[in-house]
Protein backbone atom coordinates (compact mmCIF):
# COMPACT_ATOMS: atom_id res chain seq x y z
CA UNK A 1 0.00 0.00 0.00
CA UNK A 2 2.87 2.36 0.79
CA UNK A 3 4.54 1.63 -2.53
CA UNK A 4 1.32 2.41 -4.42
CA UNK A 5 0.90 5.67 -2.49
CA UNK A 6 4.48 6.73 -3.32
CA UNK A 7 3.99 5.97 -7.02
CA UNK A 8 0.69 7.87 -7.00
CA UNK A 9 2.28 10.90 -5.35
CA UNK A 10 5.15 10.82 -7.86
CA UNK A 11 2.66 10.82 -10.73
CA UNK A 12 0.75 13.75 -9.23
CA UNK A 13 3.95 15.73 -8.67
CA UNK A 14 5.06 15.06 -12.24
CA UNK A 15 1.67 16.25 -13.53
CA UNK A 16 1.81 19.49 -11.53
CA UNK A 17 5.32 20.21 -12.79
CA UNK A 18 3.95 20.24 -16.32
CA UNK A 19 0.89 22.36 -15.75
CA UNK A 20 1.13 25.32 -18.15
CA UNK A 21 1.45 28.91 -17.01
CA UNK A 22 -2.08 29.51 -18.29
CA UNK A 23 -3.52 27.93 -15.15
CA UNK A 24 -1.52 30.39 -13.03
CA UNK A 25 -3.18 33.18 -14.97
CA UNK A 26 -6.67 31.72 -14.55
CA UNK A 27 -6.05 31.36 -10.82
CA UNK A 28 -6.42 35.15 -10.66
CA UNK A 29 -10.08 34.61 -11.61
CA UNK A 30 -10.96 31.37 -9.78
CA UNK A 31 -8.92 29.97 -6.90
CA UNK A 32 -7.59 26.55 -8.02
CA UNK A 33 -8.33 25.21 -4.53
CA UNK A 34 -12.06 25.75 -5.16
CA UNK A 35 -11.85 23.72 -8.36
CA UNK A 36 -9.92 20.99 -6.56
CA UNK A 37 -12.45 20.97 -3.72
CA UNK A 38 -15.33 20.64 -6.19
CA UNK A 39 -13.58 17.75 -7.94
CA UNK A 40 -12.80 15.95 -4.69
CA UNK A 41 -16.31 16.52 -3.30
CA UNK A 42 -17.83 14.88 -6.37
CA UNK A 43 -15.15 12.19 -6.67
CA UNK A 44 -13.92 13.43 -10.07
CA UNK A 45 -10.34 14.45 -9.22
CA UNK A 46 -7.72 13.03 -11.60
CA UNK A 47 -5.62 10.23 -10.05
CA UNK A 48 -3.67 8.97 -13.01
CA UNK A 49 -1.62 11.27 -15.20
CA UNK A 50 -3.67 12.41 -18.19
CA UNK A 51 -3.09 14.74 -21.07
CA UNK A 52 -6.23 16.61 -19.98
CA UNK A 53 -6.53 16.48 -16.15
CA UNK A 54 -9.94 17.13 -14.60
CA UNK A 55 -9.05 20.67 -13.45
CA UNK A 56 -8.13 21.56 -17.04
CA UNK A 57 -11.40 20.14 -18.35
CA UNK A 58 -13.30 22.41 -15.93
CA UNK A 59 -11.69 25.40 -17.65
CA UNK A 60 -12.49 23.94 -21.08
CA UNK A 61 -16.18 23.81 -20.15
CA UNK A 62 -16.08 27.41 -18.87
CA UNK A 63 -14.25 28.33 -22.08
CA UNK A 64 -17.13 26.99 -24.20
CA UNK A 65 -19.26 29.82 -22.76
CA UNK A 66 -16.57 32.49 -23.13
CA UNK A 67 -15.56 31.47 -26.68
CA UNK A 68 -19.08 30.79 -27.89
CA UNK A 69 -18.35 30.70 -31.63
CA UNK A 70 -15.23 28.51 -31.40
CA UNK A 71 -14.91 24.74 -31.47
CA UNK A 72 -14.02 22.94 -28.24
CA UNK A 73 -10.79 21.71 -29.82
CA UNK A 74 -9.83 25.33 -30.63
CA UNK A 75 -10.67 26.39 -27.06
CA UNK A 76 -8.35 23.71 -25.66
CA UNK A 77 -5.51 24.90 -27.86
CA UNK A 78 -6.25 28.58 -27.31
CA UNK A 79 -6.20 28.23 -23.52
CA UNK A 80 -3.09 25.96 -23.65
CA UNK A 81 -4.77 23.40 -21.42
CA UNK A 82 -3.17 20.21 -22.73
CA UNK A 83 -0.08 19.21 -20.73
CA UNK A 84 1.89 17.86 -23.67
CA UNK A 85 2.94 20.20 -26.43
CA UNK A 86 1.24 17.93 -28.97
CA UNK A 87 -2.28 19.03 -29.87
CA UNK A 88 -5.27 17.04 -28.56
CA UNK A 89 -7.54 15.31 -31.02
CA UNK A 90 -11.19 16.46 -30.71
CA UNK A 91 -12.34 13.02 -29.51
CA UNK A 92 -9.96 13.24 -26.53
CA UNK A 93 -11.67 16.46 -25.38
CA UNK A 94 -15.12 14.86 -25.70
CA UNK A 95 -13.99 11.82 -23.70
CA UNK A 96 -12.48 14.08 -21.04
CA UNK A 97 -15.79 15.96 -20.71
CA UNK A 98 -17.69 12.69 -20.40
CA UNK A 99 -15.36 11.51 -17.63
CA UNK A 100 -15.82 14.78 -15.77
CA UNK A 101 -19.64 14.87 -15.83
CA UNK A 102 -21.67 17.86 -14.66
CA UNK A 103 -21.50 17.46 -10.87
CA UNK A 104 -18.11 19.23 -10.35
CA UNK A 105 -19.29 22.24 -12.38
CA UNK A 106 -22.51 22.42 -10.35
CA UNK A 107 -20.56 22.21 -7.09
CA UNK A 108 -18.07 24.85 -8.25
CA UNK A 109 -20.91 27.19 -9.25
CA UNK A 110 -22.41 27.02 -5.76
CA UNK A 111 -19.00 27.53 -4.12
CA UNK A 112 -18.31 30.62 -6.23
CA UNK A 113 -21.83 31.98 -5.80
CA UNK A 114 -21.65 31.73 -1.99
CA UNK A 115 -18.24 33.43 -1.98
CA UNK A 116 -19.30 36.19 -4.39
CA UNK A 117 -22.46 36.96 -2.38
CA UNK A 118 -20.51 37.22 0.86
CA UNK A 119 -17.99 39.43 -0.90
CA UNK A 120 -20.59 41.78 -2.40
CA UNK A 121 -22.80 42.15 0.69
CA UNK A 122 -20.75 45.05 2.04
CA UNK A 123 -20.71 46.79 -1.35
CA UNK A 124 -24.28 46.51 -2.62
CA UNK A 125 -27.27 48.71 -1.94
CA UNK A 126 -30.18 47.18 -0.07
CA UNK A 127 -33.79 47.88 0.82
CA UNK A 128 -34.12 48.80 4.47
CA UNK A 129 -31.45 46.26 5.43
CA UNK A 130 -32.71 43.56 3.04
CA UNK A 131 -30.79 42.52 -0.07
CA UNK A 132 -33.04 42.58 -3.15
CA UNK A 133 -33.35 39.47 -5.30
CA UNK A 134 -35.58 38.33 -8.16
CA UNK A 135 -36.82 34.96 -9.43
CA UNK A 136 -37.91 34.02 -12.94
CA UNK A 137 -37.61 31.23 -15.47
CA UNK A 138 -35.90 30.91 -18.83
CA UNK A 139 -35.88 28.22 -21.54
CA UNK A 140 -32.75 27.11 -23.41
CA UNK A 141 -32.88 25.48 -26.83
CA UNK A 142 -30.74 22.39 -27.39
CA UNK A 143 -29.34 20.58 -30.45
CA UNK A 144 -31.73 18.01 -31.89
CA UNK A 145 -30.66 14.51 -30.87
CA UNK A 146 -32.79 11.58 -29.79
CA UNK A 147 -31.03 11.58 -26.42
CA UNK A 148 -31.71 15.27 -25.75
CA UNK A 149 -35.33 15.04 -26.89
CA UNK A 150 -36.02 11.99 -24.77
CA UNK A 151 -34.34 13.45 -21.67
CA UNK A 152 -35.53 17.08 -21.82
CA UNK A 153 -38.62 16.90 -24.08
CA UNK A 154 -39.91 20.15 -25.64
CA UNK A 155 -42.65 22.70 -25.10
CA UNK A 156 -46.02 21.83 -26.59
CA UNK A 157 -48.02 24.30 -28.63
CA UNK A 158 -51.70 24.16 -29.48
CA UNK A 159 -51.18 21.92 -32.47
CA UNK A 160 -47.75 20.30 -32.14
CA UNK A 161 -44.51 20.20 -30.17
CA UNK A 162 -41.54 22.45 -30.81
CA UNK A 163 -39.33 20.49 -33.27
CA UNK A 164 -36.23 20.66 -31.05
CA UNK A 165 -35.40 19.81 -27.41
CA UNK A 166 -35.56 22.48 -24.72
CA UNK A 167 -34.49 22.80 -21.09
CA UNK A 168 -36.13 24.92 -18.40
CA UNK A 169 -34.24 26.84 -15.73
CA UNK A 170 -35.35 29.06 -12.85
CA UNK A 171 -32.85 31.59 -11.47
CA UNK A 172 -32.46 33.61 -8.29
CA UNK A 173 -30.40 36.74 -8.99
CA UNK A 174 -29.12 39.75 -7.11
CA UNK A 175 -30.87 42.75 -8.71
CA UNK A 176 -28.09 45.12 -7.66
CA UNK A 177 -25.30 43.24 -9.48
CA UNK A 178 -27.12 40.76 -11.79
CA UNK A 179 -24.99 37.97 -10.29
CA UNK A 180 -26.77 34.61 -10.18
CA UNK A 181 -27.20 33.43 -6.59
CA UNK A 182 -28.77 30.08 -7.40
CA UNK A 183 -30.41 28.28 -10.30
CA UNK A 184 -32.30 25.04 -10.81
CA UNK A 185 -33.00 23.24 -14.06
CA UNK A 186 -35.17 20.46 -15.36
CA UNK A 187 -36.99 19.08 -18.37
CA UNK A 188 -39.97 20.80 -19.98
CA UNK A 189 -42.48 18.70 -18.02
CA UNK A 190 -41.47 20.55 -14.82
CA UNK A 191 -43.13 23.88 -14.12
CA UNK A 192 -41.37 27.01 -12.90
CA UNK A 193 -43.00 26.86 -9.46
CA UNK A 194 -41.72 23.30 -9.01
CA UNK A 195 -38.18 24.41 -9.85
CA UNK A 196 -38.47 27.59 -7.73
CA UNK A 197 -39.14 25.46 -4.63
CA UNK A 198 -35.62 24.02 -5.01
CA UNK A 199 -33.85 27.40 -4.92
CA UNK A 200 -31.58 28.32 -2.02
CA UNK A 201 -33.54 31.02 -0.17
CA UNK A 202 -31.35 33.80 1.27
CA UNK A 203 -31.74 35.27 4.74
CA UNK A 204 -32.20 39.04 5.21
CA UNK A 205 -33.61 39.38 1.70
CA UNK A 206 -36.69 40.44 -0.23
CA UNK A 207 -37.36 38.40 -3.39
CA UNK A 208 -39.43 39.76 -6.28
CA UNK A 209 -41.67 37.31 -8.16
CA UNK A 210 -43.81 37.50 -11.25
CA UNK A 211 -47.52 37.01 -10.49
CA UNK A 212 -47.36 33.59 -12.21
CA UNK A 213 -45.49 32.35 -9.11
CA UNK A 214 -48.48 32.93 -6.84
CA UNK A 215 -48.63 29.70 -4.82
CA UNK A 216 -49.43 29.38 -1.13
CA UNK A 217 -47.10 26.39 -0.85
CA UNK A 218 -44.16 28.23 -2.46
CA UNK A 219 -44.61 31.58 -0.70
CA UNK A 220 -45.32 30.19 2.78
CA UNK A 221 -42.28 27.90 2.64
CA UNK A 222 -40.17 30.73 1.19
CA UNK A 223 -40.97 32.98 4.13
CA UNK A 224 -40.47 30.22 6.70
CA UNK A 225 -37.01 29.20 5.41
CA UNK A 226 -35.30 32.00 7.36
CA UNK A 227 -36.58 34.44 10.02
CA UNK A 228 -36.09 37.36 7.65
CA UNK A 229 -36.68 36.07 4.11
CA UNK A 230 -39.49 38.03 2.44
CA UNK A 231 -41.24 38.15 -0.94
CA UNK A 232 -43.12 40.65 -3.12
CA UNK A 233 -45.21 40.19 -6.29
CA UNK A 234 -48.02 41.70 -8.33
CA UNK A 235 -51.45 40.56 -7.11
CA UNK A 236 -53.68 38.59 -9.46
CA UNK A 237 -56.92 40.22 -10.58
CA UNK A 238 -59.02 37.32 -9.26
CA UNK A 239 -57.32 37.22 -5.85
CA UNK A 240 -59.70 35.96 -3.12
CA UNK A 241 -59.17 37.59 0.25
CA UNK A 242 -60.72 39.10 3.36
CA UNK A 243 -59.44 42.36 4.85
CA UNK A 244 -58.32 41.86 8.45
CA UNK A 245 -56.82 45.28 9.11
CA UNK A 246 -56.57 48.59 7.24
CA UNK A 247 -53.22 50.35 7.68
CA UNK A 248 -54.19 53.30 5.47
CA UNK A 249 -56.03 53.92 2.23
CA UNK A 250 -54.92 51.24 -0.24
CA UNK A 251 -52.86 49.38 2.37
CA UNK A 252 -54.35 46.29 4.02
CA UNK A 253 -53.53 43.14 5.97
CA UNK A 254 -55.51 40.37 4.28
CA UNK A 255 -56.33 36.73 4.82
CA UNK A 256 -56.49 34.29 1.89
CA UNK A 257 -57.82 30.73 1.66
CA UNK A 258 -55.52 27.87 0.69
CA UNK A 259 -57.05 25.85 -2.14
CA UNK A 260 -58.04 22.20 -1.53
CA UNK A 261 -55.70 21.18 -4.38
CA UNK A 262 -52.73 22.82 -2.62
CA UNK A 263 -53.66 21.19 0.72
CA UNK A 264 -53.93 17.81 -0.98
CA UNK A 265 -50.40 18.15 -2.37
CA UNK A 266 -49.06 19.44 0.95
CA UNK A 267 -51.16 18.45 3.98
CA UNK A 268 -48.99 20.64 6.23
CA UNK A 269 -50.43 23.83 4.71
CA UNK A 270 -52.89 25.80 6.88
CA UNK A 271 -56.48 26.48 5.80
CA UNK A 272 -55.74 30.21 5.46
CA UNK A 273 -52.67 32.46 5.30
CA UNK A 274 -52.00 36.17 5.63
CA UNK A 275 -50.15 38.81 3.61
CA UNK A 276 -50.20 42.53 2.93
CA UNK A 277 -52.09 44.00 -0.03
CA UNK A 278 -51.00 47.37 -1.45
CA UNK A 279 -52.93 49.39 -4.03
CA UNK A 280 -51.24 52.29 -5.81
CA UNK A 281 -52.22 54.45 -8.77
CA UNK A 282 -49.57 54.49 -11.50
CA UNK A 283 -50.06 56.38 -14.78
CA UNK A 284 -53.79 56.46 -14.24
CA UNK A 285 -54.10 52.72 -13.44
CA UNK A 286 -54.46 50.89 -10.16
CA UNK A 287 -51.53 48.56 -9.45
CA UNK A 288 -51.91 45.95 -6.72
CA UNK A 289 -49.03 44.24 -4.91
CA UNK A 290 -48.99 41.45 -2.36
CA UNK A 291 -46.09 40.96 0.05
CA UNK A 292 -44.90 39.38 3.29
CA UNK A 293 -43.64 42.80 4.51
CA UNK A 294 -46.47 43.52 6.94
CA UNK A 295 -44.68 46.26 8.93
CA UNK A 296 -46.34 49.34 7.37
CA UNK A 297 -44.30 51.76 9.47
CA UNK A 298 -40.89 50.48 8.37
CA UNK A 299 -41.90 49.50 4.83
CA UNK A 300 -44.22 52.22 3.56
CA UNK A 301 -46.53 51.25 0.72
CA UNK A 302 -45.01 53.69 -1.81
CA UNK A 303 -41.49 52.37 -1.22
CA UNK A 304 -42.66 48.76 -1.52
CA UNK A 305 -44.51 49.47 -4.76
CA UNK A 306 -41.49 51.30 -6.19
CA UNK A 307 -39.24 48.39 -5.22
CA UNK A 308 -41.13 46.01 -7.52
CA UNK A 309 -39.73 47.82 -10.56
CA UNK A 310 -36.42 46.07 -9.87
CA UNK A 311 -37.98 42.74 -10.88
CA UNK A 312 -37.17 43.61 -14.50
CA UNK A 313 -33.45 43.34 -13.71
CA UNK A 314 -33.67 39.56 -14.04
CA UNK A 315 -34.97 39.96 -17.60
CA UNK A 316 -31.91 42.10 -18.35
CA UNK A 317 -29.66 39.38 -16.92
CA UNK A 318 -31.29 36.75 -19.15
CA UNK A 319 -30.74 39.02 -22.15
CA UNK A 320 -27.05 39.34 -21.29
CA UNK A 321 -26.66 35.57 -21.04
CA UNK A 322 -28.55 34.75 -24.22
CA UNK A 323 -27.63 37.67 -26.47
CA UNK A 324 -24.04 38.42 -25.43
CA UNK A 325 -22.63 35.17 -24.04
CA UNK A 326 -24.68 32.67 -26.07
CA UNK A 327 -24.99 35.04 -29.03
CA UNK A 328 -28.55 33.80 -29.52
CA UNK A 329 -27.36 30.28 -30.36
CA UNK A 330 -28.31 26.86 -29.04
CA UNK A 331 -26.35 25.14 -26.32
CA UNK A 332 -23.90 23.02 -28.29
CA UNK A 333 -23.85 19.66 -26.46
CA UNK A 334 -25.61 16.64 -27.97
CA UNK A 335 -25.79 14.41 -24.89
CA UNK A 336 -27.94 15.23 -21.80
CA UNK A 337 -25.06 14.95 -19.29
CA UNK A 338 -22.91 17.26 -21.41
CA UNK A 339 -25.83 19.69 -21.77
CA UNK A 340 -26.01 19.93 -17.97
CA UNK A 341 -22.23 20.34 -17.80
CA UNK A 342 -22.29 23.10 -20.41
CA UNK A 343 -25.13 24.88 -18.59
CA UNK A 344 -23.20 25.05 -15.30
CA UNK A 345 -20.13 26.25 -17.21
CA UNK A 346 -22.26 29.02 -18.72
CA UNK A 347 -23.51 30.07 -15.27
CA UNK A 348 -19.92 30.17 -13.91
CA UNK A 349 -18.69 32.19 -16.90
CA UNK A 350 -21.51 34.72 -16.52
CA UNK A 351 -20.92 35.19 -12.79
CA UNK A 352 -17.18 35.47 -13.43
CA UNK A 353 -17.73 38.35 -15.86
CA UNK A 354 -20.26 39.97 -13.54
CA UNK A 355 -17.82 39.80 -10.62
CA UNK A 356 -15.13 41.58 -12.63
CA UNK A 357 -17.72 44.15 -13.69
CA UNK A 358 -18.48 44.78 -10.02
CA UNK A 359 -14.80 45.60 -9.50
CA UNK A 360 -14.94 47.92 -12.51
CA UNK A 361 -17.96 49.68 -11.01
CA UNK A 362 -16.14 50.17 -7.68
CA UNK A 363 -13.27 51.91 -9.45
CA UNK A 364 -15.63 54.02 -11.55
CA UNK A 365 -17.75 54.75 -8.44
CA UNK A 366 -21.01 53.80 -10.16
CA UNK A 367 -23.58 51.02 -9.85
CA UNK A 368 -22.55 47.69 -11.47
CA UNK A 369 -25.66 48.03 -13.63
CA UNK A 370 -24.15 51.11 -15.30
CA UNK A 371 -21.23 49.12 -16.72
CA UNK A 372 -21.96 47.93 -20.26
CA UNK A 373 -22.08 44.13 -20.18
CA UNK A 374 -21.52 43.95 -23.94
CA UNK A 375 -18.26 45.95 -23.89
CA UNK A 376 -17.01 44.50 -20.59
CA UNK A 377 -17.55 40.90 -21.70
CA UNK A 378 -15.71 41.50 -25.00
CA UNK A 379 -12.75 43.03 -23.15
CA UNK A 380 -12.59 40.25 -20.55
CA UNK A 381 -12.83 37.49 -23.17
CA UNK A 382 -10.11 39.18 -25.23
CA UNK A 383 -7.90 39.29 -22.13
CA UNK A 384 -8.29 35.53 -21.69
CA UNK A 385 -7.86 34.91 -25.40
CA UNK A 386 -4.43 36.50 -25.49
CA UNK A 387 -3.40 35.52 -21.94
CA UNK A 388 -1.48 32.40 -23.06
CA UNK A 389 0.78 34.63 -25.16
CA UNK A 390 1.91 36.53 -22.05
CA UNK A 391 4.05 35.45 -19.13
CA UNK A 392 1.96 34.37 -16.14
CA UNK A 393 3.55 37.07 -13.98
CA UNK A 394 2.17 39.80 -16.25
CA UNK A 395 -1.45 38.64 -15.98
CA UNK A 396 -2.28 40.52 -12.71
CA UNK A 397 -1.13 43.78 -14.34
CA UNK A 398 -3.17 43.06 -17.46
CA UNK A 399 -6.21 42.26 -15.33
CA UNK A 400 -5.74 45.45 -13.32
CA UNK A 401 -5.57 47.44 -16.57
CA UNK A 402 -8.83 45.87 -17.75
CA UNK A 403 -10.55 46.77 -14.48
CA UNK A 404 -9.30 50.33 -14.82
CA UNK A 405 -10.56 50.41 -18.41
CA UNK A 406 -14.04 49.74 -17.06
CA UNK A 407 -14.43 53.51 -16.55
CA UNK A 408 -14.82 53.73 -20.32
CA UNK A 409 -17.78 51.32 -20.26
CA UNK A 410 -20.01 53.44 -18.03
CA UNK A 411 -23.39 53.97 -19.67
CA UNK A 412 -25.93 56.74 -18.86
CA UNK A 413 -28.58 56.17 -16.25
CA UNK A 414 -31.67 54.46 -17.57
CA UNK A 415 -34.32 56.68 -19.05
CA UNK A 416 -37.97 56.37 -18.16
CA UNK A 417 -39.77 54.02 -20.53
CA UNK A 418 -41.45 56.04 -23.28
CA UNK A 419 -43.28 53.18 -24.98
CA UNK A 420 -46.16 51.54 -23.06
CA UNK A 421 -45.78 47.81 -22.41
CA UNK A 422 -48.74 46.61 -24.46
CA UNK A 423 -49.48 43.77 -26.86
CA UNK A 424 -48.86 45.09 -30.36
CA UNK A 425 -51.36 44.41 -33.11
CA UNK A 426 -50.60 41.87 -35.83
CA UNK A 427 -49.34 43.36 -39.12
CA UNK A 428 -51.89 43.41 -41.93
CA UNK A 429 -50.84 42.08 -45.32
CA UNK A 430 -53.37 44.23 -47.09
CA UNK A 431 -55.03 47.49 -46.01
CA UNK A 432 -58.50 47.26 -44.58
CA UNK A 433 -61.35 47.87 -47.00
CA UNK A 434 -62.78 51.37 -46.86
CA UNK A 435 -66.55 51.54 -47.40
CA UNK A 436 -67.45 53.58 -50.47
CA UNK A 437 -70.42 55.90 -50.23
CA UNK A 438 -72.81 55.69 -53.20
CA UNK A 439 -74.18 59.19 -52.56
Amino acid sequence: MGYFTMRLQDAINETHKRIPDTLEQFSELIDPEWIQQALEYTGKASIRRRKLPAEHVVWIVIGTALYRNRSIWYITEQMRLNIDSQACVPSAVVQARQRLGHEPLKQLFHQLSAHYQTESRAQQQDFMGLSVHAVDGVVYSLPYTDENLQHFSSSKGRTKEVPYPQMRSVCLINTDTHEIIDTTLGDMSQGEITLARQLNVQDNSITLFDRAYFSADLLISWQQTHPNSHWLMRAKDNLRYTVIKTFSEGDYLIQMPVSPQAQKKNPNLPATWQARLIECRYEGKIRRYITSLVDDKRFTKDKVAQLYLQRWEIEMAFREIKSDLQQGLLLRSKLPQLVLQEFWGLMIAYNLIRRLMRYMALRAKVSPLRISFHMASITIVDLLRFAPLQAAGLFPKLLDAVLEEGKLFVIPERRKRSCPRVVKGKPQKYPKKIPVSLN
